[in-house]
């Protein structure tokens, strides 16, 4: 009924610039409840089972980094402290991803120092356009490996529902490279864990995407807000080309009708993520996020006996198309050989 749907664009009207040109279908909200009042078993039966989103609140008010690696802003809303960053995180590099340059299916990746990146937000927070606003950073710090890095600072408290967390407890006792060619060599793992900080302005944004193996994902939000659009496992298909390829890229921009057929079909679950909520991210789910202020998140991915038919069917197709690209490339080297 449409009484029950929304526009994106009314939702995207909070974000400068942004939600004008397009109109995706929304169809629900993501449910919300109060973490502190819902059982492990609650959680399992109406969530993690049955693999749907559901933001929950009332769990991080311990926790250190809600109050160190903020300050009190206007209206009661908390804002990145990022002097605190710069001061005692200063990481060798982080990672930051440019949310103005595709490359890819993701942003274009840049390397640089904790100060850098603070620099550069300061910088550009002090330019005033034409507007007579100040111009947000397009530069997103994402996949900062904290816990590894700074394992004597206790940021936070992974809460409950999250801790049955297969990947991080196998990463965890197994040998780190961070050269890739040496890892490949010695068939290691070559990635610290799946426990991330993410620090970036208003207006940066995460392409759409499933996340990585298909695992589950936590996000809470130590400061700001986030838009998030989901789309259910079941209508995946409507954002890929038709040899299921290639799929949509930003669902704010014009989507091509000749490459995506169908996507005009698909219907979105919204939710808007307030300071301090933390929303559990189900397997499969494709999804697009928007920093609707200044934002830090803490993220993790992991997986379970729930949701661990979900990993391994994504690696044996991963798999499969690996070794189906492999003997396609033979036969064409033999044909050529052939012709030659």
């Amino acid at each position: 009924p449409n009484s029950h749907c929304e526009v994106r664009a009314s939702s995207m009207d909070q974000m400068d610039g942004g939600g004008a040109g397009r109109r995706v279908k929304v169809v629900g909200k993501v449910e919300r409840l109060d973490g502190q009042s819902l059982t492990y078993s609650e959680f399992v039966d109406r969530f993690m089972k049955p693999n749907l989103p559901v933001v929950l609140t009332g769990l991080t008010s311990s926790w250190p980094s809600c109050e160190d690696w903020t300050f009190a802003g206007p209206d009661d809303r908390r804002r990145p402290n990022l002097p605190f960053f710069a001061q005692n995180f200063s990481s060798p590099r982080v990672q930051v991803a440019d949310c103005s340059a595709r490359e890819y299916t993701d942003h274009k990746r840049l390397e640089m120092s904790m100060q850098e990146f603070v620099d550069h937000w300061v910088r550009n927070s002090n330019t005033v356009s034409s507007s007579g606003h100040g111009e947000a950073s397009s530069l997103y710090l994402k996949d900062w490996h904290f816990v590894k890095e700074y394992p004597d600072y206790v940021a936070y408290t992974t809460p409950p529902f999250f801790v049955d967390d297969w990947l991080n407890m196998y990463l965890d006792s197994h040998p780190m490279h961070r050269d890739s060619d040496i890892a490949n060599y010695k068939n290691e793992v070559n990635c610290d864990d799946y426990r991330f900080v993410y620090i970036g302005a208003k207006g940066t944004w995460t392409p759409l995407h499933a996340d990585v193996f298909r695992s589950y994902s936590w996000s809470a939000n130590v400061c700001g807000r986030k838009l998030w659009l989901f789309l259910a496992p079941s209508q995946s298909h409507l954002i890929f080309d038709r040899n299921l390829r290639s799929s949509v890229y930003d669902i704010n921009e014009d989507v091509s009708e000749k490459q995506f057929p169908e996507f005009n079909k698909a219907e979105w679950i919204e939710c808007i993520q307030e300071q301090n909520e933390i929303i559990f991210v189900p397997s499969g789910w494709y999804h697009q996020v928007y920093n609707l202020e200044d934002t830090i998140s803490i993220n993790h991915n992991w997986f379970n006996a729930y949701n661990l038919h979900w990993v391994v069917s994504r690696r044996v197709y991963v798999k499969l198309i690996s070794q189906t690209n492999i003997i396609l490339a033979k036969e064409y080297k033999f044909t050529v050989e052939l012709a030659s």
